[in-house]
């Protein structure tokens, strides 16, 4: 039953725009309105054609927003983020991924519940802006999640306006168990620390998640949580036993880190990571898995079979050099797949550069150019899979009749549109956020016209810099126990690369 909210419109009829709806039968309107009433699309279609909902006139004022000349989608769906990230931008250079650990590891000291509200609403900013409503944000916080930190994330979102599902980040192995390399080619100092470091226990990471599951309701349905263990190879045979007893007994979502490097592959045993998990009967359609580069055609059997999502994290994995994903023979593999930005340590979290860098790939990892999705396609694709994998399947991600009113307001004004060819060409390969011009959630403007509506935008930028400016103060003991690690980290990383091996996803030019 959709009931309008006493604090805004009884509707919103949205009118004069083209309407790129996103459902299966690739419906577009032009000129076509849309009609919100509470958080739900009530109706939509040509102009004149869509019929008001039953009892508009009685039910109180109607709010009329003329877009004529603009374009209107679903709101994006970024299927994996990491909010701590936010104030680590441009950390990331020349690092691949087992060595930017050291880092983490290093200067990831226990932030504030201060520091991760304003963290989280740093990447809220850039999501807002570039037209993204749904997250899901694999939140770390070390040495282990914390009731503040975790309440403060779910708290930043809920603020911000948009639409998220906070997957707290958890693993309770050392390191150096956790990759292909021989202790013996680390300094003793260096092994000796990892050995006399306190290991996270299980049952505090499971008690902090159901405290939260317990206070979900004041987010009104908007802000939900999903277990975020941090890759099964990082993890004990008891932490993941524990992991699939919580899951059920909870109904919960997994969302988990997945054969990202080659350096993970090789840690993956005889069942494989995919067999590990599905053996404990852990994976079902609720579960999302992150990046699944290094896969072998048993992994893609397995991930079939218990029917998780596939999430695709195109440019930070080629930042940090992890290699390319099959995606097109995952898609015709029949697996759900949805596409996220990663951290902004690894580049702006903007969903239209992701879906675009997506939609490129494909081209240069499959030879028979019939077998590219077309941009509209992929594109469907990807919000579908977000949906899926944040539980909202049919809901966002789509604009249809009883959806979620969650959608995107595009100005195509400036010379990147013009002139103007096929729509969908356009909002993949041309578009690049700067084209937002109003954000709706739960149909309210988050992004009204330009202007953030649902908090102090310079204000949590200017303090993000004074929290990252104190935090780096604190860096030069880390480095000192960076470059103890680096050189045997380095050379373990290179070796593994370099194998050839029946599987490769490096570019490897001639």
């Amino acid at each position: 039953m959709m009931t309008a909210r006493a604090d805004g419109p009884a509707y919103r009829r949205l009118h004069g725009c083209r309407i790129l709806a996103c459902d299966a039968e690739g419906s577009c309107f032009e000129p076509g309105e849309l009609w919100l009433r509470g958080d739900r699309i009530a109706a939509l279609g040509p102009v004149g054609a869509a019929s008001p909902p039953d009892g508009t006139e009685s039910a109180g004022p109607v709010e009329q927003v003329d877009l004529s000349g603009r374009i209107v989608i679903p709101g994006l769906v970024n299927a994996h983020a990491h909010s701590y990230a936010a104030l680590l931008k441009g950390t990331v250079d020349t690092l691949p991924l087992d060595v930017y650990m050291l880092h983490v590891i290093a200067k990831g000291a226990e932030r504030s519940a201060r520091e991760v509200y304003v963290s989280a609403l740093l990447d809220c900013i850039t999501m807002i802006r570039s037209g993204t409503t749904a997250v899901i944000d694999h939140f770390s916080h070390r040495p282990i999640v914390t009731d503040e930190a975790l309440d403060a994330a779910m708290r930043a979102f809920y603020d911000s306006g948009m639409r998220a599902a906070v997957a707290p980040m958890f693993a309770d192995l050392p390191y150096l168990e956790t990759i292909p390399l021989d202790p013996g080619s680390l300094p003793a100092e260096v092994r000796d620390a990892y050995a006399k470091a306190p290991r996270p226990v299980p049952d505090d990471y499971f008690a902090v998640v159901e405290r939260a599951l317990g206070g979900l309701g004041r987010f009104g349905g908007r802000i939900g949580l999903l277990l975020g263990v941090d890759g099964p190879q990082r993890c004990s045979a008891e932490l993941l036993d524990m992991t699939g007893d919580f899951q059920r007994d909870h109904r919960l979502g997994l969302h988990t880190h997945m054969l990202e490097t080659k350096t993970q592959a090789a840690m993956a045993g005889p069942r494989g990571l995919v067999r590990a998990l599905a053996d404990r009967s852990i994976l079902d359609d609720r579960s999302s898995l992150v990046h699944f580069i290094w896969c072998g055609e048993d992994d893609i059997a397995a991930a079939r079979e218990a029917g998780v999502t596939l999430v695709h994290c195109p440019s930070s994995t080629l930042l940090v050099g992890s290699g390319l994903s099959p995606t097109l023979r995952l898609h015709r593999a029949g697996l759900a797949l949805a596409a996220g930005t990663d951290g902004a340590n690894c580049g702006p979290v903007n969903m239209f550069d992701k879906i675009r860098m997506a939609c490129q790939l494909q081209h240069a990892t499959e030879p028979d150019f019939e077998a590219w999705l077309p941009a509209g396609d992929l594109f469907r694709t990807l919000l579908a899979g977000g949906a899926r994998a944040l539980g909202h399947a049919g809901e966002i991600g789509v604009l249809a009749v009883g959806a979620k009113a969650d959608l995107t307001v595009l100005d195509p004004a400036s010379h990147w549109h013009r002139p103007m060819g096929d729509a969908w060409s356009h909002i993949v390969h041309y578009e690049s956020g700067a084209g937002v011009e109003s954000v709706y959630v739960d149909g309210r403007p988050v992004l009204d016209r330009g202007t953030i509506t649902t908090f102090d935008e310079e204000a949590i930028l200017a303090e993000a810099e004074d929290i990252a400016a104190r935090k780096r103060a604190d860096h030069p003991a880390a480095e000192a126990a960076i470059a103890r690690q680096y050189p045997a980290v380095r050379d373990m990383v290179v070796e593994i690369n370099r194998r050839q091996d029946g599987m490769d996803r490096l570019l490897r030019l001639p």
